[in-house]
């Protein structure tokens, strides 16, 4: 009996090991290739020789082999041992052509696509294409519009690829009705939405386009609007859009329920850090026992117990925040609980959506790197910092958490802008003709965070240029150098001579501490005075050149809240600059400027700003009136640039000495809903003195001059348009004023 069993588990190890023979892959036959290496194909299939062969692996062959997108038909099959496999590939990209697309330009839809000339086509990539350039047409507001590929086949396993798209008209926005509000009017609640209802006043406007993505913002902002002004209940019930018949346009309907108002009830903070004081937090919070609720208040005292919670040296804290409503009361009553947090490092940092800056340019203004411990106060920094160099229409830094308890992942998303700008700038007043300004401006030159500016202006008497270029990080590292050549000619009408400025400059500046700047420049730059025959005496004797070098510097402090939109803090320039390291000029020139901004409300921000300067001769010379201080459109708004103060026939010379000050605040004339900002302003100042006395006909006293007025920033469709209106509230008879001010940017 036992030889029976021995027997029968041999011969059934032998039947095993016969079988397991017949299945090991002895070989690989790879059918098909034509651009692709067979040993490719292998290594995607993920199998090698010796394996054991089963319709499991099999299929995973398959999956792995399609994963790649490089072969558009798979066959596997398996006989003695050989497994062969047989592939179709995927055509090459010849061309990538768009037709019937008249809106968006065949380079903006190439940044759109993964499909490029030279890729390998795969139809789910022309899918995700297709999609995101449908979302292009979509964030445009024309829903409609569809894209149909064409392929033409070519030889040698090569395609061209046409999208054929019929582009639809843009989805306006025709009505916008509120249904379930009791408390605010329906106007107030259309006032805070970005998607406006469309009007005659608002054609070169994009708010009245429908794009739901706005619209879900929208709903974003009224649940704010209700949470900040005591309803915390508020929900909406539905949001419907829906086409009106026979039109293109859409009619919004949103249903809201805005429950009951609440005011705040008890406030109970827990701290167990040492040097946080319960009793001292309450005091300084701004959420008080009584007031409404206003759940942005809420969030304000979260930010303040970690800045104060930094200031204490806790760079890692945690706030648990509890909320307890009483429907009796309609209070809220609010338990906030500090307890410090796990250090936190940080791993990566990751930048997307800039298709044209390149990193390092963001990357530079990031005040963490790799390894360094997680700081909020680092990230607003970098954050203010990124969105300050202006490139950029959102940026967002996000934290994501990482397998590591103790490391997060720093997720850097900006919306790039164009930074190109092309304007044109006019001015008219009746005590002069018109004049106009040009200008072309790169802000960020190739990607590469370069500037690079040309400029030039015209009138009747004057023709003035002005070119730079800007490398804010030399060598990568943060110096910056900047070189312009200008050049000003000036012919009055009212005298007898002309003169003609020709100038070159070299500035470099960086950073002495995170508050403290430096800038080091030299100028050198020749003004020639030549008078007619018909010139008097006096205009004779003005004829002649002067040749500057002169070297200066100027130390900046910087307290503000945010370089980018401040609301809070100072800043404040010293400037100094000395004439007579070669030339024939000897001078020194001063000047001070002090920017300082106050939060008036939520709502209203205030700003005071001041400027004044002098420049003297030395080593018994003059300084020449080339370079005197001069004031008037952007400084002194409602003159003319540079045509107020001492004045010869209709020359006007400048001073030695000036003044500027300014109070401005936004304010709230209720036409933001025409996406139009608005500013109050009122300028005062005055410009005198000439200390040679081959100038003492000229009137030269000191005289206040000033002006108030508003200032109107409209973000229309074709570019910035800004217009200014000052009346002038004091003047003297011989300056010239400029009571209404306009200049259109087109970006690119």
């Amino acid at each position: 009996m036992k030889k029976y069993i021995l027997f029968s588990l041999l011969c059934l190890f032998l039947n095993n090991n016969l079988y397991a023979s017949e299945s090991i892959i002895d070989s690989i036959t790879i059918d098909g290739t034509q651009r692709i290496d067979e040993e490719t194909v292998i290594s995607y299939a993920n199998i090698s020789k010796g394996d054991i062969y089963t319709e499991e692996l099999g299929n995973k062959v398959l999956k792995s082999l399609f994963e790649t997108n490089l072969f558009s038909n798979i066959q596997i099959s398996f006989d003695d041992n050989n497994l062969n496999i047989k592939i179709q590939e995927n055509p090459t990209i010849n061309l990538v052509k768009f037709y019937g697309n008249s809106k968006f330009k065949d380079e903006d839809l190439v940044i759109e696509i993964l499909l490029k000339e030279r890729s390998v086509y795969s139809r789910s990539k022309v899918k995700k294409d297709i999609e995101r350039m449908l979302s292009l047409y979509q964030r445009a507001g024309r829903l409609s519009t569809e894209i149909n590929p064409k392929l033409e086949i070519l030889d040698n396993n090569r395609v061209n690829l046409t999208y054929e798209i019929t582009e639809s008209d843009v989805a306006k926005v025709s009505d916008i009705i509120i249904i379930g509000n009791t408390v605010f009017p329906a106007s107030k609640i259309k006032s805070i939405m970005r998607t406006k209802e469309k009007t005659l006043l608002r054609f070169l406007s994009s708010s009245d386009n429908y794009d739901p993505d706005k619209l879900e913002y929208d709903k974003q902002l009224i649940t704010e609007f209700y949470n900040n002004n005591g309803y915390p209940e508020f929900i909406f019930t539905s949001s419907i859009a829906q086409l009106k018949t026979n039109t293109n346009n859409f009619e919004i309907i949103l249903n809201i329920n805005e429950g009951n108002k609440f005011n705040f009830g008890e406030l109970e903070v827990e701290s167990k850090l040492q040097k946080m004081d319960p009793e001292l937090v309450k005091a300084i919070l701004p959420i008080k026992q009584g007031n409404i609720f206003n759940r942005s208040l809420l969030k304000d005292s979260i930010e303040q117990l970690k800045e104060l919670a930094q200031l204490e040296g806790y760079s890692f804290i945690e706030i648990d925040t509890n909320l307890v409503s009483s429907n009796e009361a309609n209070t809220v009553d609010i338990k906030l609980i500090i307890n410090e947090g796990p250090r936190v490092y940080v791993n990566k940092v990751n930048i997307s959506g800039n298709t044209r800056t390149v990193d390092k340019v963001i990357r530079r203004e990031v005040a963490l790197t790799e390894g360094d411990p997680y700081n909020k106060y680092s990230i607003d920094y970098s954050k203010d910092s990124i969105r300050a160099l202006n490139f950029f229409n959102d940026v967002e830094i996000n934290e994501v958490r990482t397998d590591f308890i103790d490391k997060i992942n720093l997720e850097i998303n900006v919306e790039e802008k164009n930074t190109g700008e092309a304007s044109i700038g006019a001015g008219y007043s009746s005590a002069s003709a018109a004049s106009l300004n040009l200008g072309l401006r790169e802000n960020n030159f190739l990607g590469k965070g370069q500037k690079v500016k040309f400029e030039t202006s015209f009138s009747n008497t004057r023709t003035a240029y002005d070119v730079s270029i800007t490398e804010p990080y030399f060598n990568n590292k943060p110096l910056s150098l900047t070189t312009n050549i200008y050049s000003n000619f000036t012919d009055p009408t009212n005298v007898n001579y002309e003169t003609e400025d020709l100038g070159f400059g070299l500035s470099s500046s960086f950073p002495l501490s995170t508050d403290r700047y430096f800038e080091i420049r030299y100028s050198l730059f020749t003004s020639k005075i030549k008078a007619n025959s018909n010139a008097t005496a006096y205009e004779s004797a003005l004829a002649g050149t002067d040749t500057v070098s002169s070297l200066g510097y100027t130390l900046s402090f910087d307290r503000r809240n945010s370089r980018y939109k401040p609301s809070n803090g100072f800043n404040i320039k010293l400037s100094q600059d000395l004439a007579g390291l070669g030339g024939d000029s000897y001078y020194y020139r001063n000047s001070f400027e002090f920017n300082y901004y106050k939060r008036l409300s939520k709502r209203f921000i205030g700003a005071y700003k001041l400027q004044a300067g002098n420049i003297n001769g030395y080593n018994d010379k003059y300084s020449p009136l080339s370079s005197n201080f001069k004031l008037g459109g952007k400084k002194l708004r409602g003159f003319k640039s540079g045509k107020i103060g001492p004045k010869f026939g209709n020359s006007y010379t400048g001073g030695q000495y000036f003044y500027l000050t300014s109070l401005e605040t936004n304010i709230d004339l209720n036409i933001d809903s025409f996406d139009i900002t608005t500013t109050a302003f009122i300028d005062l100042g005055s410009v005198w003195g000439l200390e040679n006395p081959a100038y003492i006909s000229i009137d030269d006293q000191h005289e206040v001059r000033s002006s108030i007025g508003v200032n109107l920033n409209w973000d229309s469709a074709i570019g910035p348009i800004n217009i200014i209106y000052a009346n002038i509230l004091k003047s003297n008879n011989n300056d010239t004023t400029d009571n209404v001010y306009f200049d259109i940017g087109y970006n690119f």
